[in-house]
């Protein structure tokens, strides 16, 4: 291995591997079922946070369960009416450090005349559903060194509006955010099941590969294929 992945080691780590066991398929449909049941979750609908309140309350029983400190919130912003979720499992040693994993709420229909209804079962319900797993996994766990923070960003389909602003703060209060993984349709196998995009664009190239060696160690049966946008085409971008 001369990939960057390489500080993994040659074996995995058993707590990681027993980790990777919890997943349950039936948590993410469910979750997906949930949120695709709402007519839209557009962020300038007459009623934008019709599913906040409800998933905000989801996260709660599943933190009920934590040994980890934790804190959640509800963000408001200036741009759009929409709020965003923001899951804090605070760090032991070295609590500054974060890192964050999130996927956007909301959904659009940007299609002319018609139905208006925006269900966004793979966009994005499906990335929201597998970061409340992996925060239901995670926290489970004992408390991390670093922080990490899961968010649940609003009006990304009018232009990444929640995770930018939050970006531009964090970057005026010189918060030290040392990777991200950004969830958008996750769960459409539009290239065949377990067949992953790795972003190229405003993403790092390090953490890329370091996927991909995470993928192997722990072997878990995935290809990882190249991809790009041309644009700044969700949240990762901020």
């Amino acid at each position: 291995q001369n990939g960057p992945w390489k500080s993994l080691g040659s074996s995995a780590n058993p707590t990681i591997s027993s980790a990777v066991q919890q997943v349950q398929e039936a948590n993410i449909l469910a979750t997906i079922q949930w949120l695709s049941a709402f007519p839209d979750r557009y962020n300038r609908s007459a009623n934008p946070n019709s599913h906040i309140a409800g998933f905000k309350q989801k996260i709660e029983a599943i933190l009920a369960q934590t040994q980890i400190p934790f804190d959640i919130e509800l963000i408001n912003h200036n741009n759009t009416p929409q709020q965003s979720i923001r899951v804090r499992l605070r760090g032991l040693s070295r609590p500054q450090e974060i890192i964050v994993i999130g996927g956007h709420l909301d959904s659009i229909n940007q299609e002319w005349g018609g139905s208006k209804k925006a269900p966004g079962a793979d966009d994005n319900a499906s990335g929201s559903a597998t970061v409340l797993e992996a925060l239901r996994i995670i926290s489970m766990q004992g408390q991390p060194q670093r922080t990490i923070e899961f968010y649940w960003y609003a009006g990304e389909e009018s232009g990444l509006l929640g995770s930018a602003e939050i970006a531009r703060q964090y970057k005026s209060q010189n918060k030290d955010v040392v990777a991200v993984m950004q969830l958008d349709m996750t769960m459409y196998p539009g290239s065949g099941e377990l067949v992953i995009g790795n972003i190229a664009d405003f993403t790092s190239s390090w953490l890329r590969e370091y996927l991909v060696g995470i993928n192997q160690t722990y072997q878990l049966g995935a290809t990882f294929v190249h991809d790009e946008c041309g644009y700044g085409c969700s949240d990762h971008a901020s």
